[in-house]
C-alpha cells in the first residue's frame, strides 16, 4: 500500500513538475515576445518624437524664410523687365530687370545690403528663354566667388512650380551649407519674368539640434543617427558622421540600404562590432522636407533590460528638446494661438460642467477676434445659447416626468405631460408616456365596469384582450376567468340542488313505505300476542310446555318493543329529513333566482 502512495505520489509530483517547467516556459515565451513587442513599439515612438521636433524646427525656420522672404519682395517692388536692352553676363545677354527704375542685373551691393540687414542670402533671376538666369547675388561660393551667371535648369525642384506661378519653399544643401529657401515668382502682366530668391540659412538651429541628439543614449551603447537619401551620406552618427554608405564595410551598407528601401519601420538585425555579434534593434522614420531618415539604433538585449528607464528618458529627452525648440515661436505662438486657447478652453470647460450639472450657470465665450479663433467662438456661443436652452426645456419636461410618474406610482392615471420640448427623444418620451397613461386608464377602467357588474350579480360581459400583452393580458385573463368561474360554480349548484330535490323525494317515499310496514309489524305482534294466550290456555296443565311458552312469550315482547322503539327513532329521522329537505328548496329557489341573472 506504501508502495502504491509513493509512486502515485512520484508520478504527481512528475506531472506538476512537467506542468510547471511548461507553464513557465511558456509563460516566459509569452512575456519575452510581449515585452519586444512592447520594445518595438516604444522604440518606433521614439523616433517619431525625435522627427516631431524635426518637424517644429522645420515650420520654425519656414515661418522666419518666408518673413525675410515677405522682406526682400517689399524692398525690390516696382519690378519690370526690358527686353530691348540687354545686359551681357558671363557671356550670356540677359534683359533688364528694374525695381523702381534701378537695375537688378548685376547689383550685387544692394542684394548685399539685404543681407547685411536680414542674415539671408538672395538672388535675382531673370527669365531667359524657358529658364531663369541669376543676375545678382549675395551668395557665395566655397572659393568665396558669387554664384552668379548660372542658369536655374528644369531639374531644379522649384522651376515646376514657378512655371505655375507658384511659390516654392523647401530645404536645399548650398555649398556646403544648409538653407530654408524660399522661390518667389516675379509676375507682370500674367506672364513670370523672374525669381526672387531668398536662403535662410539655419546651421546654427540645426547643430544645435544635432548636439542634442548626439547625447541621446539608446540603453547603453544605442544611439541616433541621421542618412541623407539624396547624397547617402551619415550626416549624424557617434563614429561615422559625414561617411558615405558607399564608403562603409558591405555589412553597414546591407543594413543601411534596407533602411532607405524601407524609409519608415523598425528591422531586427545581427550586427557584428568590436563586442563580437549582437542582435539588434532599429527603428527609423523619414522626414521628406530635409531627405532625412532618422534612425535609432540599439542592442536588443540593453533595450530589454532597460526599457522602463530608456521610455522615462525618452519623455524626459523628447520633452527637453521640445522646450528647446519651441521657445523660438513661443512668442508669436503666445499671442495669436494661447490666448484665444485659454478662453476658448475656459468657455469648453465651464459649458461641459454645465452639461454635466456642476454648474447651475453659463456664461459666452469673450472672443471678438476676426480670425479663425473668433469665427470658432462665435460657433460656440451659438451652440452654447441653443445647448442651453434646450436643456432647461429637457429639465422642465423631466421634472414634470417625475410628478406625473410619483402619481402614476399612487395609482392616479388621469395625469398627462404638457410641456412642449424641441428635443427629439423626449418629444418621443412625452408621447410615449402619454399613450401609456392612456393605454393603462382606458384598460383599467375597462376592469373596474366589469368587476362593478359582477358585483351586482351580472357575469354576462367580459374584457376584451385585443392588444393587451404581458401583465394586463394576465390582468384582464384573470377577471374573465373569475367570471367564467363563477358561473360554473353556479351551473354545479343548480345542478345539485335539482338533483338533491329528486333525492329527497325518493326518500319520502321510502319513509312512508317504512311507516306503513311499521304499522304492519305493530299489528301482527297484537295478532301473536293473542295467539299467545290462546296456546297459554291449551297448555297449562302443561308445565313444561308453559315454560317454553313464557319464554317465547317474553322474546316476542320483547322484539314488539325493541320494534316500536325504532319505529319511534324512524319517524324522528323522518321529521329530520323534512327539515333539511325545506332547507334544500329554499337554496334551489336562491339558485333559481341566481340562474335567471345569468341566462343559465
Amino acid at each position: 500500500m506504501n508502495s502504491v502512495i509513493k509512486k502515485v505520489s512520484l508520478f504527481q509530483s512528475l506531472a506538476v513538475a512537467v506542468i510547471l517547467v511548461i507553464a513557465v516556459s511558456s509563460i516566459s515565451v509569452i512575456v519575452k515576445n510581449s515585452i519586444i513587442s512592447d520594445v518595438k513599439l516604444g522604440f518606433k515612438e521614439r523616433v517619431i518624437d525625435i522627427r516631431a521636433t524635426f518637424e517644429v524646427l522645420n515650420d520654425s525656420i519656414k515661418e522666419s524664410a518666408k518673413t525675410v522672404s515677405n522682406v526682400f519682395s517689399v524692398k525690390l517692388n516696382n519690378i519690370e523687365i526690358d527686353y530691348s536692352e540687354k545686359i551681357e553676363l558671363n557671356g550670356v545677354q540677359t534683359a533688364t530687370l528694374k525695381s523702381n527704375g534701378i537695375i537688378l542685373n548685376k547689383n550685387n551691393e544692394l542684394i548685399d545690403e539685404f543681407t547685411k540687414t536680414t542674415g539671408a542670402v538672395a538672388t535675382v533671376f531673370v527669365k531667359q528663354n524657358d529658364d531663369f538666369y541669376r543676375v545678382a547675388t549675395s551668395l557665395h561660393k566655397l572659393d568665396n566667388s558669387r554664384a552668379i551667371g548660372t542658369f536655374l535648369t528644369k531639374e531644379n525642384p522649384a522651376y515646376e512650380k514657378i512655371i505655375k506661378k507658384e511659390k516654392y519653399i523647401g530645404t536645399a544643401k548650398l555649398f556646403g551649407k544648409n538653407y530654408m529657401t524660399v522661390y518667389d515668382p516675379i509676375i507682370k502682366n500674367g506672364e513670370v519674368i523672374g525669381i526672387l530668391f531668398v536662403a535662410y540659412n539655419f546651421d546654427g538651429l540645426y547643430n544645435i539640434l544635432q548636439s542634442k541628439l548626439e547625447k541621446i543614449k539608446f540603453g547603453q551603447n544605442g544611439y541616433l543617427f541621421a542618412i541623407d537619401t539624396k547624397e547617402e551620406i551619415l550626416t549624424l552618427h557617434p563614429t561615422l558622421k559625414n561617411k558615405k554608405i558607399s564608403e562603409l564595410d558591405s555589412n553597414n551598407q546591407t543594413i543601411l540600404k534596407n533602411i532607405i528601401t524601407q524609409k519608415d519601420g523598425v528591422l531586427e538585425y545581427d550586427f557584428i562590432d568590436k563586442d563580437g555579434k549582437n542582435r539588434k534593434l532599429s527603428a527609423f522614420t523619414v522626414f521628406e522636407d530635409w531627405n532625412v531618415i532618422l534612425v535609432s539604433s540599439a542592442n536588443l538585449s540593453e533595450l530589454l533590460e532597460l526599457n522602463n528607464t530608456l521610455r522615462s528618458y525618452s519623455i524626459f529627452g523628447g520633452i527637453l528638446l521640445l522646450f528647446i525648440l519651441l521657445g523660438v515661436s513661443y512668442f508669436i505662438i503666445k499671442k495669436t494661438v494661447n490666448e484665444p486657447l485659454v478662453l476658448i478652453n475656459q468657455g469648453l470647460n465651464e459649458f461641459f460642467s454645465y452639461l454635466n450639472r456642476e454648474k447651475n450657470k453659463i456664461s459666452l465665450i469673450d472672443l471678438n477676434s476676426k480670425d479663425e479663433f473668433g469665427q470658432m467662438a462665435k460657433v460656440l456661443n451659438t451652440n452654447i445659447d441653443k445647448t442651453k436652452m434646450g436643456i432647461e426645456e429637457d429639465r422642465k419636461l423631466i421634472d414634470e416626468t417625475i410628478t406625473v410618474l410619483s402619481e402614476f406610482e399612487h395609482g392616479d392615471l388621469c395625469q398627462r405631460l404638457h410641456i412642449n420640448v424641441s428635443n427629439p427623444a423626449l418629444k418621443q418620451l412625452k408621447e410615449v408616456v402619454n399613450n401609456m397613461a392612456d393605454n393603462l386608464e382606458h384598460n383599467i377602467d375597462n376592469v373596474l365596469e366589469i368587476l362593478e357588474e359582477y358585483s351586482n350579480y351580472n357575469y354576462i360581459n367580459s374584457i376584451s384582450t385585443e392588444d393587451l400583452k404581458e401583465h394586463l393580458l394576465k390582468l384582464a385573463n384573470g377577471v374573465n376567468s373569475l367570471g367564467s368561474s363563477i358561473t360554473t360554480i353556479l351551473k354545479e349548484n343548480k345542478s345539485n340542488g335539482l338533483t338533491l330535490e329528486n333525492s329527497s323525494n325518493v326518500l319520502l317515499s321510502n319513509v312512508d313505505k317504512l311507516n306503513t310496514s311499521s304499522s304492519e309489524a305493530a299489528a301482527r305482534l297484537e295478532e301473536t300476542a293473542a295467539a299467545v294466550e290462546e296456546v297459554t290456555s291449551n297448555v297449562r296443565n302443561n308445565t313444561q310446555s308453559i315454560q317454553k311458552m313464557a319464554t317465547l312469550s317474553s322474546s316476542v315482547t320483547a322484539s314488539a318493543t325493541h320494534g316500536e322503539k325504532l319505529a319511534n327513532q324512524t319517524t324522528q329521522a323522518m321529521d329530520e329529513i323534512n327539515n333539511q329537505v325545506n332547507l334544500i328548496n329554499d337554496s334551489i329557489s336562491v339558485i333559481d333566482q341566481i340562474a335567471f341573472q345569468t341566462n343559465i
